[in-house]
């Protein structure tokens, strides 16, 4: 692979404008421009090309090997990791308003103020306990606020309910901390299962839809496995897939890399990181792979006690002098969190 360029300081901005993922192969270096030509002549020779995978093209023609393609995708997001940093301006697409909950007579979340912008990935971070989970489940209205309200867009998605509300969850996806996976359906009825249950699409339709979802989590060829054959990378892999199939605005992923070994866990941001640069969907993810989360999101939010101790642009909170956030980053005992 051709060493991807660091570019200069002005043109930070102009590369982080969204383009295909064949333009920005090229702009980084990664391929050639007869190559990509190449893939596209081949792609206009297919049935159905806006289907097709532009990378999975390249690898197929030889151009550019799988690893070498996340990589170049990675410095690509790094580079617009640094555009948001200098300017973290981007529209809010759900925000909390002082929002309360309190479970068997705890009060998890205090009072919460937060925004996540649209078409970033948003980490959220902190202690176990810390309300994480809880905030996710009121993004869908899973759960509703005792007090405060959770707005969506432009709607207050804590106060809806019956068809207005499945109108706003129908903007979401969520990869469930283990996958979630029916041990009694195989890998392709699983990816389906959301489309035959909210949509009005043929099942020739459907396996299209589920056939190229397989193909972007690198699981073609794996549809007639079930979830007790899968290691846990594949099972991984197969939820964000299902996740991706009904083609969301928002993806919500509750800790997709727990349980996983070092390698796994970095495929897996690798193929979120994937995913994003192809769809940009706005992309939340509650984490505990500190610090290696901070290079794989633009924005980082810090859950402590039920509030925001911090919000903003990853790189910015990953270099906090507040004391709360330097120990959580280096798990430090000795700190403000008191944990023994």
């Amino acid at each position: 692979m051709t060493q991807p360029y660091i570019q200069e300081p002005n043109r930070i901005q102009e590369e982080a404008l969204p383009l295909p993922i064949g333009e920005r192969l090229l702009r980084n270096q990664c391929i050639t421009p007869q190559q990509l030509q190449e893939a596209l002549q081949r792609q206009a020779g297919e049935s159905d090309p806006k289907e097709h995978l532009i990378g999975k093209t390249l690898i197929e023609m030889g151009h550019i090997s799988h690893p070498a393609l996340l990589e170049c995708l990675f410095h690509q997001l790094t580079r617009e990791r640094v555009a948001y940093q200098l300017n973290p301006s981007a529209p809010a697409i759900i925000r909390f308003d002082n929002v309360a909950k309190t479970l068997d007579g705890r009060q998890v979340l205090d009072g919460l103020n937060l925004e996540i912008p649209a078409h970033k990935i948003t980490a959220i971070i902190g202690i176990s306990g810390g309300g994480k989970s809880v905030t996710l489940k009121h993004m869908v209205g899973l759960m509703r606020p005792d007090r405060g309200d959770v707005w969506v867009g432009d709607q207050p998605i804590s106060r809806l309910s019956g068809q207005k509300l499945n109108a706003v969850r129908r903007r979401f996806s969520l990869l469930f901390q283990e996958g979630a996976l029916f041990d009694s359906l195989n890998v392709t009825d699983n990816v389906a299962f959301p489309l035959r249950e909210t949509t009005a699409l043929t099942e020739v339709e459907i396996r299209h839809r589920v056939e190229t979802a397989l193909q972007e989590v690198n699981l073609a060829g794996m549809g007639h496995k079930f979830p007790d054959e899968l290691s846990g990378g594949m099972k991984k892999r197969a939820a964000l897939a299902r996740a991706l199939v009904t083609q969301p605005e928002i993806i919500l992923l509750d800790e997709p890399t727990a349980g996983l070994d070092p390698i796994i866990e970095n495929a897996i941001h690798y193929l979120i990181c994937d995913t994003y640069m192809r769809t940009r969907y706005t992309i939340v993810c509650i984490s505990h792979a500190v610090p290696a989360i901070f290079d794989w999101c633009h924005h980082v939010v810090v859950l402590h006690r039920g509030r925001v101790l911090a919000s903003g642009p990853s790189l910015d909170i990953r270099n906090s002098t507040d004391p709360t956030i330097k120990q959580f980053i280096s798990g430090d005992l000795d700190g403000p969190i008191q944990v023994i």
